[in-house]
C-alpha cells in the first residue's frame, strides 16, 4: 500500500512545477511533435474517423504507421477520453508511477527488503534519463516499462513455462506499443546481458544457451503481438531516409565521456532552459541526450558496492556488467560496440547511442538498493566489510563533499587551454563559486555523506532508511523542478498561445491552401526550434488546422528529400533556389510562404500580405490551384473537391470541349486530361471510379494523378488504408489467441501437479 501511494503521490512532489504547464517543457519535441500528434488523435476520433493519416503536414503523412503515434497503446487513448491538456500530464504522471512500481517489484524479487526496494524504485523512477526525456513523451513512456520487462524476462529465463513466456511477451509488447521502439530494443538487449551475467549452479554454457533460446522465443512472440504496428511501419520505412543512414547518422549524439562530470555536478554544463541554474548549456552534444544523473547518494552507494567486491556477488555482478555494457554502447563513435552494431540488420534505423544510458541509470539504482539492503540486514562477513568501507570513506562528510565536487571543477580547469574561445568563456563562468551548479551539489554531497554514515552506524533502525529516501528525493527533486522548466511559470494555455502570430495565422486559416515556413539556423539550432508556435512550424500547424508543406517526424520520405532537400524537421539548404523559381508551388498547392528572417529573397510572383512585429513576412501565391486541379491550366472543365475525413475524399470532375478552336488543338494529353491531387502518393492510397480501381500515375515523382476521358462527368473516390494493417492486426490477434490457448492449460496442469 505504501508503494502504491508513493507511485501516486511522489510525481507531484518531484515534478511539482511541471504540472502547471500540463507537463510541457521548453517547447521542443513535446510541443513540436508529441502534443500535436495526440491532439490530432483526439480530434479525428471525435469526428468519427480512424486516424490512419495525418493530412496536415508534409503533403499528408501516415499516422498509424508512425510508431511514435502509439495508436495501439492503451494509455494513448486517454487523449480521447480527456481534454488534451489534462491527458498529457496524466499520461506522464502515470508512467512515472509505473516506473516506480516496476522497479520496486523487480528489486523485491531479487530478493530485497521492502525499504531497500523502495529506495531503488524512487532512484530509478526519477533518474536523470526519465526526468530529462520528459520532453520526449513516448521515450519516457517506453522507459517506464523497462523494469517490468527485466522482471518478467528474469522469471521466464530462469524458470521457463508458457505462462511466464506469455506474461513477458505481453509486457514487452506494451513497451513496444508505447511509442519508442529503440528503448524497447535497448531494454531487450539489456535484459539479455543482465541474465547472461547472472551466475547459477548449472553449467554456464548450457544455462546461457537456454537463456538465449528463451530470449529469442520471447521476442518472436513479441513480434507476433506487435505486428499490428510494425507491419505498417515496415511498409513505410522502406521509402524513408532512415534506410540510408550512414555511420555518423547512426552515432549522432553519442554519449561523450566528458558528460560523466555531470554525474556529480549535473548542471555544471548549464541548462538548455536557464532558470535557477542560470547558465545556458555549453556542454557536449545535446543536454537531454547526455543527461544520465543518477543522484549523488545512489552513485555513492553503487561505488560502495564496487569497492566491497562484486565479481562473485550474485546480486551485484549482473548489474555491474550491465552498467559497463550500457556505457560502452552509449559511447557510440567513441567506443567499440557501435562500430560493430552498425552492421547488424536494422540497427541503423536507430540513432543517439547515448540513450543506452537508461540501462546505466537502471543498474546504478539496483546496485544502490542492494547496498541499502545489505546495510539494513544482519551482519555477514561481506556486510561487515561493506559497513567498514562506508564508515571509513564517510568519516569527514564536508571533506568528502568538497572532494567530490572539486573533481569535475579541476578537470574543467585543466582542460581550459584546449577549449575554443567561446567554450572557454562558458567554462570560466561555470567555475564561479557562487554558481548554483556548484554549491547545490556541494550541499547535496554533504547531506548524502551524512545520511550514508548514519545508515552504516545505526543499521538496526529502519527509520534511518527513510532518511536515505528523503535525501535522494530532494536531490532528484532539484532536477525535476528545474530541467526544462522555463523561469516565470506560465500555464499550458499561455504557453500554447501565439499572440504575435495570431493576425497572419487567421489570414492563412481562411483559405484551403498550403503553407511553407522558411527559416534558418540560429547558433547551430534549427530555426524550427525557435518560437515554433509563433511561426506555426514543424507540427504546431496542426493545432491551428493549417496544412504545411514540411513535416517534423522520425520518418522522412526519400522522395521529399530529393525534391526539396527537406530535413525531417523542415529545414532545407535549397530554400533560395525554391524561392527564386516558384513554378513548382502550383503543383503542391502552396498558397502561402512565411519568411522568418529578413535575408530571404521574396518568392517570385508572390504578393506581400503582411509583416509581423518581429519582422516575419507573409506572402500569398495567387497561382495556387487548390487540392485538385488539371495538369494543363487551360483545360476547360470543373472540379469539385469533397473531403470525407483525413483518409478519404472525392474529386468530382466534369471536362468539356471549348469550341472548334480547342477541338482542333487537341493532342493525346488533351483527349485524356490528367487530374492531379496535391497530396503525397503514399502506398495505401487507391483511386476508384464507380467502385473500380483506376491506374494512378506519379507527377513530379511525388503527387498522384489519374487520366480522365474528356467530356465526361466522373466522381473519383480516393481512400487511404495503411498497407500491412489488416495482415498485422490478424497476426497480432492470432498470436494473442495462441499464447492464451497454450498458456492457460499449462498453468492449470501445473496447479494440479502441485496440489493447488
Amino acid at each position: 500500500m505504501v508503494v502504491v501511494l508513493a507511485a501516486i503521490l511522489l510525481p507531484s512532489v518531484v515534478l511539482a512545477p511541471v504540472w502547471q504547464r500540463a507537463g510541457l517543457g521548453a517547447g521542443e519535441d513535446d510541443v513540436l511533435y508529441y502534443y500535436p500528434s495526440r491532439v490530432l488523435l483526439a480530434e479525428t476520433i471525435h469526428d468519427g474517423h480512424w486516424p490512419w493519416l495525418n493530412p496536415w503536414t508534409g503533403l499528408g503523412r501516415p499516422y498509424a504507421a508512425d510508431p511514435q503515434s502509439a495508436l495501439w497503446y492503451p494509455l494513448t487513448w486517454l487523449f480521447v477520453l480527456l481534454p488534451p491538456l489534462w491527458a498529457y500530464p496524466a499520461s506522464l504522471w502515470l508512467h512515472y508511477g509505473l516506473a516506480l512500481l516496476g522497479m520496486y517489484v523487480l528489486l523485491r524479487r531479487s530478493p530485497m527488503k521492502a525499504e531497500a526496494a523502495l529506495f531503488g524504485a524512487v532512484a530509478f523512477a526519477f533518474c536523470g534519463f526519465l526526468l530529462a526525456h520528459r520532453a520526449h513523451f513516448a521515450m519516457q513512456h517506453a522507459a517506464a516499462w523497462t523494469p517490468w520487462v527485466f522482471w518478467r524476462f528474469q522469471r521466464y529465463a530462469q524458470r521457463g513455462g508458457l505462462p511466464r513466456l506469455a506474461s513477458f511477451a505481453l509486457v514487452a509488447t506494451l513497451q513496444c506499443l508505447s511509442g519508442h521502439v529503440q528503448i524497447a530494443a535497448l531494454t531487450g538487449v539489456g535484459a539479455l546481458v543482465h541474465q547472461l551475467a547472472t551466475r547459477e549452479r548449472s553449467p554456464a554454457g548450457g544455462r546461457r544457451r537456454r537463456i538465449a533460446v528463451r530470449w529469442l522465443l520471447g521476442w518472436v512472440c513479441v513480434a507476433g503481438l506487435f505486428a499490428v504496428q510494425w507491419l505498417p511501419t515496415y511498409a513505410y520505412v522502406r521509402l524513408c531516409t532512415r534506410t540510408a543512414r550512414g555511420f555518423l547518422d547512426f552515432t549522432e549524439n553519442s554519449w561523450n565521456p566528458v558528460a560523466a562530470l555531470g554525474w556529480i555536478t549535473p548542471m555544471l554544463f548549464g541548462q538548455r532552459t536557464p532558470n535557477f541554474f542560470g547558465q545556458s548549456y555549453w556542454g557536449p552534444s545535446h543536454q537531454v541526450e547526455q543527461f544520465a544523473y543518477a543522484g549523488l547518494l545512489p552513485l555513492m552507494l553503487a561505488a560502495g558496492a564496487l569497492g566491497a567486491g562484486w565479481r562473485s556477488h550474485p546480486r551485484r555482478r549482473p548489474w555491474v556488467i550491465l552498467a559497463g555494457f550500457a556505457i560502452l554502447l552509449g559511447l557510440g563513435r567513441y567506443g567499440p560496440v557501435c562500430p560493430l552494431a552498425y552492421w547488424l540488420p536494422g540497427a541503423s534505423l536507430f540513432r543517439v547511442p547515448a540513450r543506452a544510458l537508461l540501462l546505466f541509470n537502471l543498474a546504478v539504482s539496483a546496485l544502490a538498493a542492494g547496498v541499502v539492503h545489505d546495510l539494513a540486514s544482519m551482519p555477514t562477513r561481506r556486510r561487515v566489510r561493506l559497513r567498514a568501507l562506508i564508515l571509513k570513506c564517510s568519516r569527514r562528510p564536508l571533506l568528502v563533499a568538497v572532494g567530490l565536487v572539486a573533481t569535475p571543477l579541476v578537470l574543467v580547469l585543466a582542460a581550459l587551454p584546449w577549449l575554443d574561445e567561446q567554450t572557454r568563456a562558458a567554462a570560466l563562468a561555470a567555475l564561479r563559486p557562487w554558481n548554483s551548479a556548484i554549491w547545490v551539489p556541494l550541499l547535496v554531497a554533504w547531506g548524502s555523506t551524512h545520511a550514508l554514515r548514519l545508515a552504516a552506524r545505526r543499521w538496526r533502525e529502519p527509520r534511518v532508511l527513510v532518511i536515505l529516501a528523503a535525501v535522494v528525493l530532494v536531490d532528484l527533486g532539484v532536477i525535476g523542478w528545474t530541467i526544462d522548466v522555463p523561469p516565470g511559470q506560465r500555464n499550458a494555455a499561455a504557453l500554447l498561445a501565439t499572440d504575435e502570430g495570431a493576425a497572419w495565422q487567421v489570414v492563412v486559416q481562411k483559405t484551403p491552401h498550403r503553407l511553407w515556413v522558411v527559416t534558418r539556423r540560429a547558433e547551430g539550432t534549427p530555426g524550427e526550434y525557435i518560437k515554433p508556435l509563433a511561426k506555426m512550424v514543424a507540427n504546431t500547424n496542426m493545432l491551428a488546422h493549417v496544412q504545411s508543406l514540411t513535416d517534423y517526424g522520425p520518418l522522412q520520405p526519400k522522395r521529399i528529400t530529393r525534391r526539396f532537400g527537406f530535413a525531417p524537421w523542415g529545414e532545407t539548404e535549397r530554400a533560395s533556389e525554391l524561392l527564386t523559381d516558384t513554378s513548382w508551388m502550383r503543383l503542391y498547392d502552396v498558397g502561402w510562404v512565411l519568411l522568418c528572417e529578413p535575408e530571404w529573397p521574396a518568392p517570385q510572383g508572390c504578393e506581400l500580405v503582411c509583416t509581423t512585429p518581429s519582422g516575419m513576412r507573409l506572402f500569398h501565391n495567387p497561382l495556387a490551384d487548390g487540392p485538385a486541379f488539371f495538369e494543363r491550366a487551360e483545360q476547360p472543365g470543373a472540379i469539385h473537391f469533397m473531403e470525407h475525413g483525413p483518409n478519404a475524399f472525392t474529386t468530382r470532375v466534369d471536362t468539356w470541349p471549348a469550341g472548334e478552336r480547342w477541338a482542333a488543338s487537341r493532342t493525346a494529353d488533351v483527349a485524356e486530361p490528367r487530374l492531379i491531387v496535391a497530396r503525397l502518393a503514399l502506398p495505401g492510397w487507391q483511386a476508384c471510379v464507380a467502385g473500380e480501381p483506376v491506374p494512378v500515375e506519379l507527377v513530379d515523382g511525388l503527387l498522384p494523378a489519374v487520366r480522365l476521358p474528356a467530356g465526361q462527368n466522373l466522381a473519383i473516390t480516393w481512400e487511404y488504408t495503411p498497407p500491412g494493417l489488416l495482415a498485422g492486426a490478424l497476426i497480432s490477434l492470432v498470436s494473442a489467441a495462441l499464447l492464451v490457448l497454450f498458456a492457460l492449460p499449462y498453468r492449470r496442469s501445473n496447479v494440479r501437479d502441485t496440489g493447488g
